[in-house]
């Protein structure tokens, strides 16, 4: 989430965090940060404690989606509710929803108002299964590669650990956190060609 929040707020863009019910995730992966990242969370620690319940989201108040990574979205954002309402709402009214790595799974069972998946026949790309390890493969609900293909998504993928970013319209998806910045980066693009 780090890249993508440094890359939309030079380009001017506000962003607002939300979860589930409003209440703070689990970091994982910190000690994993170089240290200009470690000073960009320290800087934005305030506004993630404090992130919005997705039922507080109006839609119209914002001019694009981005889901990031993590394990958090494999469990608790398919087919969530306020997840589905305001990817749907956002992604029916064009503007760009985007999601990396594992955030992808929260577009897999968005119904749009015409009752179709919004990703049927769409291309994405997401976490492939040739990335994920042992734990993935026991403790995740599905593998997001599947789960996207069964329900009529076009995926494809680069190699493991190479950014990898695909584009449908206003549905932008990336492969893994390689792919963090260039998704950012289309993301800024369209927003930018919308003006």
């Amino acid at each position: 989430v780090l890249t993508p929040y440094k890359l939309l707020s030079q380009a001017g863009y506000t962003i607002d965090f939300a979860s589930p019910k409003g209440d703070q995730g689990v970091q994982a992966g910190r000690r994993f940060l170089e240290d200009h990242q470690e000073k960009l969370l320290s800087e934005i620690s305030d506004i993630l404690a404090q992130p919005k319940a997705l039922s507080d989201i109006d839609t119209s108040k914002y001019v694009a989606l981005y889901i990031p990574g993590g394990a958090g979205p494999m469990f608790d954002l398919y087919n969530h509710p306020e997840v589905n309402r305001i990817t749907a709402t956002m992604y029916e009214n064009n503007k760009p929803v985007s999601a990396d790595c594992h955030g992808p799974a929260a577009f897999a069972g968005v119904m749009l108002s015409n009752n179709e998946l919004m990703i049927k026949g769409k291309k994405v790309t997401a976490k492939s299964n040739a990335e994920e390890g042992d734990w993935a493969r026991s403790n995740y609900p599905f593998l997001l590669e599947d789960k996207l293909i069964d329900n009529h998504a076009i995926f494809s993928a680069a190699p493991p650990e190479e950014p990898w970013v695909v584009q449908d319209g206003n549905l932008l998806t990336g492969q893994n956190p390689n792919s963090a910045a260039p998704l950012a980066k289309k993301v800024i693009a369209m927003l930018k060609a919308q003006q």
